[in-house]
């Protein structure tokens, strides 16, 4: 009797430790809860994760060791799925976001109910994917759609804005030319031109989004063009009380891109960066060849109030701002992602925001583009 059950201890044993082996091959991050939310088992893919070893997971309430909160789950950007699963008794699905620093990681949970005889939810399993390549993917291509649809409708309407605003333009030139410097009317006048031109960026600007294409192969020095944009911001800077640092890697080959489009891109980030330093701080410009060569990154580093976390998912959408009115059109970093994209590059941001850390808060944008292959190649 006493060797059965040493043979069916073994079993039970054998069948445990594949059953485990099972859920450690996986690479979604796994753990099964009870009705209290206390963990009763994760797999690997969890543990390196959280960079605990299991003893001190097991037992503990998932909400603790996930999120360090003191109750379940009922926050924004963690909703809970195993909640869901024990109200319903039903699969359940959601997208937690994590904010770590600069990195922004999706996860898409899932979250699986197991019965007990009577058909009453006993335990939760939940399954944690990293979808962060695949979120951002989707987002790109769903900017680019939306640049795509705007572009075709900014077209038609710039064009139709642009002959009356030239007319109007011309003849308060001709007005103005007219009308004594020191008279009520003639600041009228220039108030009206000075709007004139507003209208007149804005309608280039809708251009832009179209216009900014591709039209033959381009190679610009990256190095050149940067210093290139500061010594043409330099005093602007230098009013602003912003001091520029610059780390360019030198002999870095040539990328494909306009030089005169690639600059636009360039003084849009350094301008964007100095209206985030109010009162100074401290703009730090690199460049870089990336690990397998294929592309230089453009790194703009600033020490600015950084982009709150609301914001961050709209900041390249056309007409999105956080200035001022009157200050911008909400078109630069659109325009930057489309002239980018078009050579075949990719612009990101890393940012810490005041509200998160008042010592680290600063933006990185990186702008990477592909190298034009040499002759030898």
């Amino acid at each position: 009797m006493e060797h059965i059950l040493e043979e069916d201890i073994s079993k039970l044993l054998e069948v445990k430790r594949f059953l485990q082996s099972i859920i450690d091959s996986i690479e979604d991050q796994i753990m099964v809860v009870d009705r209290e939310y206390r963990i009763l088992e994760v797999n690997e893919a969890l543990l390196k994760r959280l960079n605990k070893p299991k003893h001190e997971i097991i037992g503990e309430f998932c909400y603790k060791v996930l999120h360090d909160l003191d109750r379940p789950c009922n926050i924004p950007n963690h909703p809970c799925p195993v909640q869901e699963t024990l109200k319903t008794g039903k699969a359940s699905e959601a997208l937690h976001t994590h904010f770590k620093g600069r990195e922004v990681t999706y996860y898409r949970v899932t979250s699986y109910p197991i019965f007990d005889a009577e058909g009453v939810v006993q335990h939760v399993v939940e399954m944690a994917r990293d979808v962060t390549k695949w979120k951002k993917a989707g987002e790109k291509m769903h900017t680019m759609q939306k640049l795509a649809a705007l572009g075709e409708l900014a077209a038609g309407v710039a064009h139709e804005l642009n002959n009356p605003v030239a007319i109007i333009l011309g003849f308060v030139d001709l007005l103005i030319e007219k009308t004594k410097p020191d008279s009520k009317e003639y600041k009228m006048l220039k108030s009206i031109e000075r709007q004139g031109l507003n209208c007149k960026k804005i309608i280039e600007n809708f251009l832009s989004l179209t216009t900014y294409q591709v039209t033959g192969e381009y190679s610009a020095d990256v190095n050149a063009n940067i210093e290139r944009v500061i010594s043409v911001l330099g005093n602007i800077l230098l009013t602003k009380n912003i001091i520029v640092e610059k780390n360019l890697e030198k002999d870095l080959p040539k990328v494909r891109g306009d030089p005169v489009n690639l600059q636009h891109v360039f003084i849009n980030l350094i301008t964007n960066s100095a209206d985030a330093m109010e009162g100074g701080g401290v703009l730090t410009i690199s460049t870089r060849l990336n690990e397998p060569g294929n592309r230089v990154d453009i790194l703009f580093e600033d020490t600015g109030h950084g982009i709150k976390k609301e914001y961050r998912q709209r900041i390249f959408d056309p007409f999105f701002t956080t200035k001022k009115v009157g200050v911008g059109t909400g078109l630069g970093l659109s325009v930057c992602h489309c002239i980018v994209s078009n050579y075949g590059g990719e612009i990101t941001f890393e940012t810490v925001s005041e509200e998160e850390d008042s010592e680290k808060k600063g933006t990185t944008f990186t702008v990477s583009l592909p190298v034009i292959p040499s002759e030898s190649e």
